[in-house]
C-alpha cells in the first residue's frame, strides 16, 4: 500500500451513532449468546449488525443532518431489534460492562473477529464490554485530524459524563467506568498520537500496516480515529448509555463542541478552551474519569491545576452554548446540564444495588428504563 489514502468526505458535519447492546435471558437476566439467530431473522444489510462476542448486538444509524433525525432513528431501529429479540425469547439493555456475568467471550465466527481473538489471546476471552460511538461528518482528511487533535482533551470529560460500567464479574469496582479500564490493557485502545496533517497519518498507518500491527482502520481502536471510508471522525471513548436520550444527549455535546473547535481558530468564537497536556497528565485524566466519574478533580494545565471535573463542563457548556443554539441543540445540553446533578448511569446502578444488594436488580433496572423509553416513543406521534 502507498500514497495517500482517500478520505471520502461526508456531508459536513453530518451526524451517525452506533451503539453495543447486550443480549440477556430473559428470565435469568444474563448475557445469552444470541447474535447468530438474530441475524437468520434480519436482512444482510440491515443497521443491525453484530458485534466481536455473541452476546452482543451493535445497531448504527443512517448518515442524519441534525440532532433531531438521528434521536427518531435510533429509536425506530431500536424498537424493531427489541421486537425481534422478542420474537426469538431474548432481552436487552444497554451499559458498558454486564454487571453479574462470569464467563468467557465466545466470539462471533466472523473471520476479522477471530483474528482478533488469536492475536488478543486472554484479553479476547474478557472482551465483554459495550460501548457507544458517535460519527461526525468531516470535508476532508486533514480536517479531521486536526479536529481529533483538538477533540483529545475533551475525551475524559465524555468518558465521566458516560459512565455505566460500576460492576464486573459480580464485584462493585469502584470505578465509574471500568470498561475503559479494562480496555487499556489491549494493544490497540487508548488515545491516538498527533498528526498535523492526513499525509502524516495515512504514513503513519502504512508504515503500521508494513509492520503488521493493523490490517484495515477499524483495527485501530483508539478513543477516536478517523474514519476515511465514511467520511467522518469516530467518538469512541463512552460507555453504552442505559437510554437513547443519553446517547442523544452526548451525541448534541460532541456536536457542538466539534462545531465549536472547528471554528473557534477562525475568530469566529471566544471563550473556555481546553489545551493538550503532557501523556502521563492526559493519561491520569483519563484514570480519573474512569475511576471517578463526575466525581473526578480534572487536571487542567502543565503547572499541576486541577478543578472538579463538574465545573470543567460547565465552562465547556458555557462556551458552546451559542453554538448549540444555532444547531438546535440547546435542549439537549441543558439536560447534559442536568446529569452534573442526578449522575450518569453509574450513579444510579450504584444506587439500586445499595437499595437491594442485588446485581440482578441492576440489571432489571437497565432493562426497565430502555423498555419504557421505546414504549413511550412508540405511542409519540411527534418524536
Amino acid at each position: 500500500m502507498t500514497g495517500i489514502i482517500e478520505f471520502k468526505s461526508s456531508s459536513e458535519f453530518s451526524l451517525g451513532m452506533e451503539i453495543e447492546l447486550q443480549l440477556l435471558n430473559p428470565y435469568t437476566l444474563q448475557l445469552v449468546d444470541g447474535i447468530l439467530p438474530l441475524l437468520a431473522h434480519i436482512p444482510k444489510n440491515s443497521c443491525i449488525q453484530p458485534e466481536f462476542q455473541q452476546a452482543s448486538v451493535e445497531i448504527s444509524s443512517r448518515v442524519c443532518h441534525n440532532i433531531h433525525e438521528l434521536e427518531t432513528d435510533i429509536l425506530a431501529i431500536l424498537s424493531h431489534l427489541k421486537l425481534q429479540c422478542q420474537n426469538l425469547g431474548m432481552n436487552i439493555c444497554a451499559s458498558g460492562t454486564h454487571p453479574f456475568c462470569d464467563r468467557f467471550t465466545n466470539v462471533t465466527p466472523i473471520p476479522r473477529y477471530l483474528a482478533q481473538q488469536a492475536a488478543s489471546g486472554y484479553l479476547a476471552d474478557m472482551m465483554m464490554t459495550f460501548a457507544l460511538q458517535v460519527h461526525v461528518g468531516m470535508p476532508c482528511g486533514d480536517t479531521a485530524v486536526d479536529i481529533m487533535a483538538k477533540l483529545q482533551p475533551y475525551l475524559p470529560i465524555l468518558l465521566a459524563l458516560s459512565a455505566s460500567s460500576p460492576f464486573w464479574w459480580g464485584r462493585n469496582t469502584g470505578f465509574a467506568s471500568y470498561r475503559h479500564s479494562f480496555l487499556s490493557s489491549s494493544r490497540t485502545y487508548g488515545t491516538p498520537g498527533f498528526f498535523p496533517t492526513w499525509k502524516d497519518f495515512c504514513q503513519f498507518f502504512i508504515n503500521a500496516q508494513k509492520a503488521g500491527m493493523f490490517q484495515i482502520i477499524r483495527d485501530i481502536h483508539w478513543d477516536l480515529r478517523p474514519q476515511p471510508d465514511l467520511g467522518t471522525l469516530e467518538i469512541r471513548v463512552m460507555d453504552a448509555q442505559p437510554t437513547v436520550k443519553e446517547s442523544i444527549i452526548l451525541a448534541a455535546f460532541i456536536h457542538s463542541l466539534i462545531l465549536y473547535l472547528y471554528h473557534y481558530p477562525q475568530g469566529q468564537h471566544r471563550g473556555f478552551l481546553l489545551s493538550p497536556l503532557p501523556w502521563l497528565m492526559e493519561k491520569e485524566n483519563f484514570f480519573r474519569a474512569s475511576r471517578w466519574g463526575l466525581d473526578a478533580n480534572y487536571i487542567e494545565n502543565e503547572q499541576g491545576g486541577t478543578r472538579p471535573i463538574g465545573d470543567i463542563i460547565k465552562d465547556i457548556l458555557d462556551a458552546i452554548a451559542p453554538t448549540a443554539d444555532n444547531l438546535g441543540e440547546s435542549s439537549y445540553l441543558q439536560l447534559l446540564a442536568q446529569r452534573l446533578e442526578t449522575g450518569p448511569s453509574y450513579t444510579r446502578q450504584r444506587r439500586v444495588f445499595e437499595n437491594t444488594g442485588s446485581l440482578k436488580a441492576v440489571v432489571a433496572s437497565l432493562v426497565k428504563e430502555l423498555e419504557e423509553e421505546l414504549t413511550i416513543s412508540s405511542t409519540d406521534v411527534d418524536p
